[in-house]
């Protein structure tokens, strides 16, 4: 059976070390296939044929050395079987804002499968992350934290079963399954063997070979009411959506409302007010004007649009105890504005509060008799088959030729 390249360094970085061993390094971001998406259908492209895979972790770090060393604004190429490098680093990129907080969104100006994963189609399938730090709330009252593990399973109120805060999960599009079918799409040796992730909080796939030649520049910092800017453009260095615009889009009567004065945004800080609202998840679809901004369509038609998430709030004034679960996915179009914002439809349902409660609840026993809900802190799609790219393919082609005169010669 075919392995990987990083596997196989994988096994001799392990057999080198002995086991147990104090001496740690990163596995080698290995050799993999480009390519794009393929047929959608029911089943799902293995991490490890996926190409241009990136993700940024909470908090950022290098993979220099023994990896882990932190970083902040680094992202890290993965190729599916563990090993790992270093890919964009957006550092001094921003002109006008130049503190080094922390990535926690990525995505690409034409995020493939854009239109499939959402409810126009619902026919890509979607691979999200949550946070390892919830608020949940005791029979007492009042939210404390909790820490998801970052290694799966993770039950949920649904009966399903999906990975870690550390792990990539998925949801199959509902024109080939039943509804809200959900479970573990890469699991935390699979992105990262050395370190393995403690929380994955943006993800972007579908880029180049190798991955570290970079892809996602589209992101988002944390926390956003910090420079007013919720989505950054890494190709003019300036804002592509204002936090001010995130804020107008998921306070609209019949999504989340106004932020009354009880909500809290309580990591890493207690923040109130509009302040609190902070994007951590995004997918992008710039087709429009420039690819450096959030440009409405001149004939009337669809303009650029984004989907994304922003991070749990908790209200203890409100009856379900959350102003945002941060399960909830939105989706905006730059045609329509903030007032056109609507719940993102996918997997057979809405992404909406009531889901969050209900289907992205965690059990009562799962966290110590408390009750809480994930928080969904990274998005992508990705499709049953990957299409190489030509090059490649005609290269397989050229040695399955070569593989075929060869057993003719000897068989005469």
């Amino acid at each position: 059976m075919y392995k990987p390249l990083s596997c196989v360094l994988a096994g001799i970085l392990i057999a080198s070390w002995g086991f147990p061993s104090a001496s740690l390094a990163t596995v080698p971001y290995g050799t993999l296939t480009g390519g794009t998406p393929g047929g959608l259908g029911p089943g799902l492209a293995a991490p490890s044929v996926v190409p241009g895979k990136e993700y940024s972790h909470d908090l950022d770090f290098t993979t220099t050395g023994g990896g882990g060393i932190p970083d902040p604004q680094q992202v890290i190429a993965w190729d599916g079987s563990g090993g790992t490098a270093d890919g964009l680093d957006y550092t001094g990129t921003r002109p006008n804002y130049t503190p080094d907080d922390e990535v926690d969104a990525t995505a690409n100006r034409r995020d493939h499968l854009f239109v499939q994963v959402i409810g126009e189609q619902d026919t890509a399938h979607l691979v999200f992350s949550h946070d390892d730090m919830i608020s949940v709330y005791p029979a007492a009252g009042g939210f404390i934290p909790f820490t998801v593990p970052s290694a799966g399973p993770v039950p949920l109120a649904n009966g399903n079963l999906i990975g870690g805060a550390g792990e990539l999960s998925f949801e199959l599009a509902s024109a080939f399954s039943a509804p809200s079918t959900q479970g573990v799409w890469a699991t935390q040796s699979d992105i990262n063997l050395m370190p393995l992730p403690r929380d994955i909080d943006g993800v972007e796939v579908w880029g180049p070979e190798p991955a570290f030649t970079a892809d996602a520049d589209k992101y988002s910092l944390s926390v956003d009411g910090f420079s007013g800017t919720s989505v950054w453009d890494l190709g003019t260095g300036a804002p592509y959506i204002s936090h001010a615009m995130i804020v107008a889009a998921v306070t609209q009567p019949g999504l989340l409302g106004p932020i009354p004065p009880s909500a809290v945004l309580p990591f890493p800080d207690f923040i109130e007010g509009d302040a609190a609202v902070n994007l951590d998840a995004l997918m992008v679809q710039d087709i429009i004007g420039e690819d450096g901004s959030f440009d409405r369509d001149p004939a009337g038609g669809i303009g650029d649009r984004i989907i994304f998430s922003i991070r749990q709030i908790p209200d203890p004034q409100d009856p379900d105890g959350y102003y945002a679960t941060g399960s909830e996915i939105f989706v905006m179009d730059a045609s329509l504005g903030a007032a056109g914002t609507t719940y993102l439809f996918h997997g057979g349902h809405l992404w909406d509060h009531t889901n969050a409660l209900t289907d992205l609840a965690l059990p009562p026993d799962f966290i110590d008799g408390n009750r809480g809900v994930i928080d969904v802190n990274a998005i992508e799609a990705i499709s049953e088959e990957v299409v190489p790219e030509p090059s490649t393919a005609l290269l397989a082609l050229l040695s399955g030729a070569c593989l075929i005169a060869a057993i003719r010669r000897r068989s005469a």
